[in-house]
């Protein structure tokens, strides 16, 4: 069986596409799975649930969050190291096991041949790396051991399962999806009289979540408590943790219920600190404008008038998004669809689809160049090659002249922006998401075009190939 992956910044969701239905792979009565990682000489790694459990009091050092917003980070607890990777790759493990137990117990026996994985719409080159690659960790070193068949954006995925429901063709929806780590919102049009029945117009992200609201929350009351109690509790990791479970059980009571109290245990004594739905929707009112505010430039790119406003992601259920997409967007229904599970939905039925790598065209998150000088000049210049918003799969191909004579080696960093313009300032703190250097014979003379191959394809993962003009080459495919 092929399944889709939601791999969430807070919860992880598998799913199937099986006999024309969606069915989450989960035990019964559970919301997902969450991404909490932990570890300790005794009891080793721990994932989920009980990762949490363990996670408390002086134990919170040994317990990771979020580690999909950090995936250039490693991690220590009780003395070991853990790079990103690993720790997703055990997450995605834990996923798989769940899945497949799930799958059991629905009397569905066969083994998982393939996985969609859902990224956030602006994740970069190195970010889907990362993830893909924790995905592949065999499983005789610990990891998942799955057969990655693709990457999805997520509000992409939420269109997918949306669009499963019966509409008419033509029909453009924009999906606002609130996360537990990002904001993603994508312009999707379905029309099965196309090539491609789901064409993407544009994505765009602003890494705001759930995780922001809960933080504003978790400040307002370690302040309370901090006057309630004359200690000083920030900085204090034991605290903290107890503060930012106190704070994700209160929103989530503000959902259904206008005021809330949080509980925090404090040396012995437990302190409550009220709390009312317009005191937490004024203290994140500057996030959900930030998340507007992207909304609109997006509706404002001129592609177009869009059917409908779909809300996705888990923190889609804070009744202020739903309230401030209308107020923001008057002339648009706005509908909250399946904000727990639409994205897992939509990548397990892109993993039933995506070896027609037609059926969803969408479209390059970033742009990617090299860096250069201009001739006859030492001013040197960024110069894009791919850009953002074209088409994918895409390849493209640019020359560079050489700046000197006889060189024999000339390095390609490859870099990712959000501008579209053919060129632009260089900017020496850059990093680069790909290095590469051409090797060639010497001789050469000053202003020789060298040309750098750049290929996105449609899981929007970069290859790199660069060239001269008698054949010498280098190839990079991370």
């Amino acid at each position: 069986m092929k399944i889709g992956i939601d791999f969430g910044t807070s919860f992880s969701l598998p799913a199937i596409f099986y006999l024309g239905t969606q069915k989450m792979l989960l035990p019964a009565g559970k919301y997902g799975i969450p991404s909490v990682f932990y570890y300790d000489s005794w009891d080793g790694v721990v994932i989920g649930e009980e990762a949490e459990d363990l996670g408390q009091g002086e134990n919170a050092c040994n317990l990771r969050r979020e580690i999909k917003l950090d995936l250039n980070s490693s991690f220590n607890a009780n003395g070991r190291t853990f790079t990103a990777k690993e720790i997703v790759g055990y997450i995605l493990k834990y996923v798989k096991d769940i899945a497949l137990s799930s799958a059991s117990e629905n009397l569905i026996t066969e083994p998982i041949d393939g996985v969609v994985l859902s990224v956030p719409a602006n994740f970069s080159h190195n970010e889907k790396q990362i993830i893909k690659e924790a995905a592949e960790i065999p499983e005789q070193n610990g990891g998942p051991g799955l057969r990655v068949l693709g990457l999805i954006k997520e509000p992409v995925a939420a269109a997918l399962s949306y669009f499963e429901e019966p509409l008419s063709d033509g029909t453009r929806i924009l999906v606002y999806d609130l996360g537990g780590g990002t904001c993603d919102v994508a312009i999707v049009e379905a029309n099965s009289s196309l090539v491609e029945k789901y064409d993407v117009k544009a994505t765009e992200t602003v890494r705001r979540g759930g995780k922001d609201w809960d933080a504003a929350l978790q400040d307002f009351i370690r302040d309370e408590l901090e006057k309630l109690t004359g200690k000083r509790i920030a900085g204090n990791i034991s605290y903290e943790e107890k503060i930012k479970r106190a704070s994700i059980n209160v929103k989530h009571r503000l959902t259904d219920s206008e005021r809330a109290r949080a509980k925090v245990e404090i040396d012995g004594r437990v302190y409550q600190v009220p709390i009312t739905r317009e005191k937490f929707e004024g203290l994140t009112r500057h996030l959900l404008d930030e998340t507007l505010n992207m909304t609109k430039r997006l509706l404002q790119g001129g592609y177009g008038n869009v059917d409908k406003i779909v809300c996705v992601g888990g923190s889609s259920n804070m009744p202020q998004i739903k309230t401030g997409l209308e107020k923001a967007f008057p002339n648009s229904e706005v509908q909250v669809y399946r904000p727990e599970s639409a994205i897992a939905f939509g990548a397990a039925i892109y993993a039933q689809n995506c070896s027609n790598r037609s059926f969803v065209q969408d479209v390059a998150a970033f742009s990617y160049g090299t860096d250069f000088y201009l001739s006859g000049t030492d001013i040197q210049k960024f110069g894009n090659v791919i850009l953002k918003g074209q088409k994918l799969p895409v390849t493209e191909e640019r020359g560079f002249a050489t700046r000197t004579d006889n060189s024999t080696c000339i390095n390609f960093d490859i870099y990712e922006s959000t501008i579209t313009d053919r060129d632009y300032p260089y900017d020496p703190s850059k990093k680069p998401v790909v290095e590469m250097a051409l090797e060639l014979p010497p001789g050469y003379p000053k202003g020789t075009d060298l040309y750098l191959k750049l290929t996105l394809n449609t899981d929007g993962l970069l290859e790199a190939t660069a060239r001269d003009l008698n054949g010498h080459t280098v190839t990079v495919c991370k």
